[in-house]
């Protein structure tokens, strides 16, 4: 049995505004080449399928029309969704019943009435039977996994507590109902979660990490498993101390900058029968539009980034400037950079001053004294924007007012 694990692929995600839509459509061409040369019996994508969860047109044709190759040309025998904090849980369960007929399984938080039994998803071999049981464990928000856990916990008990019990229910209970439905077959327990001692990629592009106040969850009730297909962390992985079963695929496109260095891939699992430990291999995912950071001084910055704007002005890439080590203000530098790369498919997206921040007042303290209702609120953010200690540019501080602006305008 042989399954292509992988996950958060965010579609509609964009990089500070920048459209990525060609980048996942090149994934996606990429994955169904994958899958035809590799033949495996199902594929597996362990939530954030999404980036929101009203997903636009585009994002969602990408998803659908996926779907609709893989059932077309037959890529596996069963395609196995599960849904991610990122997604909505409704709107991906809404075709399930139709995607279902057609060998789709998609298991979202809705599929709690089902209890147990609703999330778990069998794989036939080639002689028709269960070849692979699926326990699949949706991202479940801190109130649900409280809720699961109240039985064992007690009303009485802390939240926190209440949720872990609810996080090992929740992942026991689907991994014995998948053993009872085909109890000769290999376990994979899907799950899209943070686990302890797994490695995060960055602050930013991994949202809601936090789950009830909760940084991280166990990895022991995932361990009844054969293989835990794990979403939600965007660097590939295995979790430390279960470094044969436990696997984060990762994101298949870097998603912030601070995972330029890293490369991309999916799991291919194979599986040698219930309690055996699979075999994994990682397949790197090409990178379409590299991502890219140019640093050092304003002199030497400016010198990297004609080289990199010289060797192919038609080439497309995204680029972070960082400087550091000058005097003055930064202003002329990032004119200077963008001149640079003006007309180029070099895209600057993101401009960091690296020297030490310097703060310009006593932050906030600038309005003590006052009472509330003296206060202009667009002031207040503009301030905290400029003592926050990440030396914002004049540009980057007014980019920031202007989204503040739309926001505001939205409130009534």
């Amino acid at each position: 049995m042989k399954i292509i694990h992988t996950s958060d692929w965010h579609l509609g995600a964009r990089l500070h505004e920048e459209d990525r839509t060609d980048e996942h459509r090149a994934f996606l061409d990429w994955l169904a080449q994958l899958m035809k040369s590799e033949k495996p019996d199902a594929l597996i994508v362990s939530g954030d399928v999404f980036d929101v969860k009203a997903p636009s047109p585009q994002a969602q044709t990408l998803y659908y029309g996926f779907l609709a190759r893989v059932v077309k040309e037959r890529l596996c025998r069963r395609t196995i969704v599960a849904a991610g904090n990122h997604d909505s849980a409704r709107m991906l369960a809404a075709p399930s019943r139709l995607l279902e007929e057609l060998g789709v399984s998609v298991v979202s938080s809705t599929s709690l009435d089902g209890g147990p039994a609703g999330r778990v998803v069998t794989v036939e071999g080639d002689g028709g039977a269960p070849a692979l049981s699926v326990a699949v464990i949706p991202f479940l928000f801190d109130a649900e996994l409280a809720n699961i856990g109240l039985e064992t916990a007690g009303d009485q008990a802390p939240r926190d507590e209440k949720t872990h019990a609810g996080w090992k229910k929740a992942c026991e209970d689907a991994i014995a109902a998948a053993r009872a439905a085909a109890p000769d077959a290999p376990v994979a327990a899907v799950a899209h979660c943070t686990l302890a001692n797994a490695k995060k990629s960055d602050g930013e592009s991994e949202r809601c990490r936090r789950i009830g106040g909760i940084d991280a969850y166990d990895p022991a009730p995932l361990s009844g498993a054969d293989y835990a297909a794990l979403g939600h962390l965007h660097i590939p992985q295995s979790v430390k101390g279960f470094e044969k079963k436990m696997f984060y695929s990762g994101s298949p496109l870097k998603m912030s900058f601070d995972e330029a260095g890293r490369e991309k891939s999916v799991n291919i699992v194979i599986f040698d029968g219930p309690g055996n430990a699979p075999s994994v291999r990682l397949a790197e995912i090409p990178q379409t539009v590299p991502i890219l950071t140019v640093e050092g001084t304003p002199g030497e910055a400016e010198e990297k980034l004609a080289e990199l704007v010289a060797a192919d002005r038609n080439a497309k890439r995204f680029v972070r400037v960082r400087l550091k080590d000058f005097d003055g203000p930064a202003k002329e530098h990032w004119q200077t950079c963008r001149k640079i790369a003006e007309g180029s498919m070099t895209l600057i997206l993101e401009e960091n001053d690296m020297r030490p921040a310097v703060r310009e007042t006593a932050g906030l303290k600038a309005f003590s004294g006052r009472e509330i209702k003296q206060l202009d609120p667009r002031d207040v953010a503009k301030q905290k924007l400029k003592t926050c200690g990440r030396n914002f540019s004049d540009s980057q501080v007014e980019e920031f007012m202007d989204m503040y602006d739309e926001v505001a305008g939205g409130i009534t």
